[in-house]
């Protein structure tokens, strides 16, 4: 009766606290080849992804002005004018007015800005495009579910000897799903936790302990029950030590908070919905991106958080999408206003910042995906479909920052319709971007390649030299 009554409060726990059983972590508990071992030695590298599901307008978001078919005829109500938008500088790509906090990534030279990425024969299903561009295998759209992060990790080791390797917040999506698992979801950031105050907290914790450590010999699985349940404590532990709701890091030049998840915490804007900078329906998405930096942060060195990441939705904008304004323009916004967050975050030059963290920015990647672009002629009811090759952001310390296949080097006129009449062709494959980041950034050893992406070596493609040596 006793383990009866224990196996349903932790359902029950599990269930209230948002730990899914996706993330236990219980791998970093079973024996592992001694080769695994030696490929964990790596350095201290750290990675977060942020997914734009939906589907990004990657025309309307690195905008090409160099091709004259971007233009008010074949987008009467979305054309941002070459005065409205941000010069990148070479000529020919501007990015759009609400990414203004970005181009600040970018003028530092931690920014790389690449056009046109994706695979061949896109899919243009959000089910499928999201899985391939997760799973990294455009051959398996439906049935592999399991992420090209996830192999990176299992054959890396990056598991080994970590209480939380990796962490993502609210849904990893398929990126870093696999069996057996080696991410955290936190599903919800203020409710990660145990289901009862202190001290009933504290007595629960001791006695499920109590129970776990005490199996008796000859229970079936005893040793990965033990194993895991334990490190469920730990991992639970170690996220309340972070206290991530009295982390409130600030901008040294502005002064407002790099994260806003509250009225208290979002800048003051008298042009703003309510007179805030931001929407409080981004509250979350700020939240999630919080936690994760400051998991990259609390990381003891490679014991700690290596990939964290999250996800920003609300892309598919097939109707009144929006110029200037509207519902495209917003999440750029916040976009941009994140990833300079991260930047000043992992930079250690935050303010209200007692905590004192040191700069991990140089060892620091931040990167973005999305299934795919939109059409680039604007549809009948002033929004875009779904379409080709998107954009990539790639920002951190080692980045060579600049911007990729969109100047008149490589971008003919009429280009933005090369694909099909409708969309953007694919010039750079999102693979060889991501492979190229694990690779000379997060130090993934080249035989893995092919495990990591399936065929990599034998698909002959072309890389940018993203990562400065």
């Amino acid at each position: 009766m006793k383990d009866h009554c224990a196996d349903c409060s932790r359902r029950a726990f599990l269930h209230k606290s948002g730990l899914t059983l996706a993330g236990l972590g219980a791998a970093s508990l079973i024996p592992t080849p001694l080769v695994r071992q030696a490929m964990a030695a790596n350095e201290d590298k750290r990675l977060l992804f942020i997914f734009l599901r939906g589907g990004n307008d990657a025309v309307n978001t690195l905008i090409p002005h160099g091709d004259s078919a971007y233009n008010a005829v074949n987008r009467p109500t979305l054309y941002v004018p070459p005065g409205d938008a941000i010069d990148l500088g070479n000529g020919f790509a501007s990015l759009h007015p609400a990414l203004d906090d970005l181009k600040k990534v970018f003028d530092d030279g931690d920014l790389a800005a690449i056009h046109r990425v994706g695979y061949q024969n896109m899919s243009r299903s959000h089910f499928s495009g999201q899985r391939i561009w997760e799973n990294g295998d455009p051959t398996q759209p439906t049935f592999l579910f399991e992420g090209w992060l996830y192999r990176y990790m299992r054959e890396e080791g990056l598991d080994l000897n970590a209480s939380l390797p990796a962490l993502t917040a609210p849904n990893g999506g398929v990126l870093m799903r696999g069996v057996p698992p080696y991410h955290v979801n936190v599903r919800n950031p203020d409710q990660f936790d145990y289901t009862y105050e202190p001290p009933r907290s504290d007595k629960f914790k001791q006695s499920w302990r109590d129970v776990y450590s005490q199996l008796p010999h000859g229970t079936k699985y005893r040793d990965a029950l033990q194993a895991s349940e334990i490190q469920l404590l730990d991992t639970l532990d170690e996220y309340a030590a972070w206290d991530h709701t009295n982390w409130n890091p600030t901008d040294p030049n502005t002064g407002e908070y790099l994260f806003p998840v509250s009225a208290a915490t979002n800048p003051a804007d008298p042009s703003g919905p309510g007179g805030r900078k931001f929407a409080a329906a981004f509250y979350p998405f700020f939240n999630a991106l919080k936690v994760c930096v400051l998991s990259l942060l609390e990381g003891d060195g490679l014991n700690g958080t290596r990939i964290a990441g999250t996800e920003l939705t609300g892309f598919d904008n097939h109707e009144n999408q929006g110029q200037l304004a509207g519902v495209h323009r917003d999440r750029l916004n916040v976009l941009g206003y994140g990833i300079r967050s991260v930047q000043i975050a992992l930079s250690g030059v935050a303010t209200n910042e007692p905590r004192g963290y040191s700069s991990i920015w140089e060892n620091t990647m931040a990167v973005t995906m999305s299934e795919f672009g939109r059409t680039s002629r604007e549809n009948g009811s002033f929004g875009t479909d779904h379409g080709g090759s998107t954009c990539v952001f790639a920002a951190g310390g080692p980045v060579n920052g600049g911007v990729y296949n969109a100047d008149g080097s490589n971008w003919a006129n009429g280009d933005i319709f090369a694909h099909d009449n409708r969309d953007l062709e694919t010039i750079t494959d999102y693979r060889a971007v991501f492979w190229e980041i694990l690779r000379d950034h997060m130090g993934a050893l080249p035989a893995n390649a092919d495990t990591v992406f399936p065929s990599y070596s034998s698909l002959s493609l072309s890389e940018l030299g993203l990562i400065g040596t």
